[in-house]
């Protein structure tokens, strides 16, 4: 099989500099799914992290075209707003450069709070089903003569970073969540938690989690208690022994075997996700939108590293939710 292609993209962005974005193009022997995913980078983070850029490369095996956007600004609203821009200009379904039929957003720690808070805007926002023009100065004439009330949920609307600017998308767009190492609190509060997101993320919204259990941004027993409440009616978490908020185990050279083991995993759960939410949602048929595996509930898995014949290899255990 031949290797999927990465093309490096500058999205314009008015008002504000351009975007950085490297796409992960399924090769051309394979068929396009017509579904994307868009990975954000920790805080200190980039778009070329050795995890996402292997995610990127195993999905786009399967047809599905990956985006990894750069942040430099380690500002939530502002990265929400980012983020948003890289899905409506490559993925938005009627004008987007590479328009998809749904999109998965996800990415490392702060990159998980971006996609968290985009998946509950998506689901929320109704305030106009009409599509903007891109100009934003004819946006501002049009939308006062074409001002459409607002319908039942044919579509949502998400701002794009530009006052004047928005765009519709169908309902249920956001899939799904793929979310590595979600930063629950800080190392130093354990207190203030971050469950709000998650809490908001939309009942119909497949949500993967992949967790260190030596995360000291994510405490396993706070952050069983928010799993528990969450309303994402499919939602799955793998829990990796030993594993610390970089999904990394320190770094000595077995640390480092340990963690491109796991690395491999990780893009072979994500891929298994997609697929199986994509799947869910075509059995269901046209008559109703949802995800149907969604009807699974909750699953935990506990992920153990063992070395065999001097190669590491990741085992899975299901464990009890509560």
């Amino acid at each position: 099989m031949s290797e999927p292609t990465q093309k490096e993209i500058s999205i314009p962005w008015p008002g504000k500099s351009a975007i950085a974005v490297t796409l992960t193009v399924p090769p051309k022997t394979v068929k396009p799914s017509g579904y994307g995913l868009i990975l954000g980078p920790g805080a200190g983070g980039d778009e070329k992290a050795p995890l996402l850029t292997a995610v990127a490369s195993e999905i786009a095996k399967q047809g599905h075209y990956c985006a990894r956007y750069r942040a430099k600004v380690p500002n939530l609203g502002f990265r929400v707003s980012l983020c948003t821009r890289v899905m409506e200009h490559l993925f938005h379904p009627t004008s987007g450069l590479y328009p998809m039929k749904g999109c998965f957003l996800g990415g490392h720690s702060m990159g998980t709070r971006v996609a968290g808070t985009i998946a509950a805007q998506l689901a929320t926002s109704k305030e106009d089903v009409s599509v903007t023009p891109k100009s934003p100065k004819k946006a501002k004439t049009k939308n006062k003569a074409k001002t459409k009330p607002t319908t039942a949920s044919t579509t949502t609307t998400a701002k794009t970073g530009s006052s004047s600017e928005s765009l519709e998308y169908p309902p249920n767009f956001i899939l799904g969540l793929l979310l590595y190492s979600y930063p629950l609190h800080t190392a130093e509060n354990p207190k203030a938690l971050r469950d709000q997101i998650l809490y908001d993320i939309p009942p119909m919204t497949a949500t993967l989690f992949i967790l260190g259990l030596k995360d000291t941004m994510c405490q396993p027993s706070l952050f069983a208690k928010v799993f528990k409440d969450m309303k994402a009616s499919r939602r799955e978490v793998v829990q990796v022994v030993d594993a610390d908020h970089g999904l990394g185990f320190g770094s000595s050279i077995p640390a480092r075997g340990k963690k491109e083991a796991l690395i491999e995993a990780i893009t072979e759960w994500t891929t298994s996700f997609m697929d199986e939410t994509i799947a869910a949602l075509v059995d269901e048929g046209p008559k109703q939108k949802t995800i149907a595996g969604s009807r699974t509930g909750s699953t935990k898995k506990k992920a153990e590293l063992k070395k065999t014949a001097n190669e590491w290899t990741v085992t899975t255990s299901t464990i009890p939710c509560n």
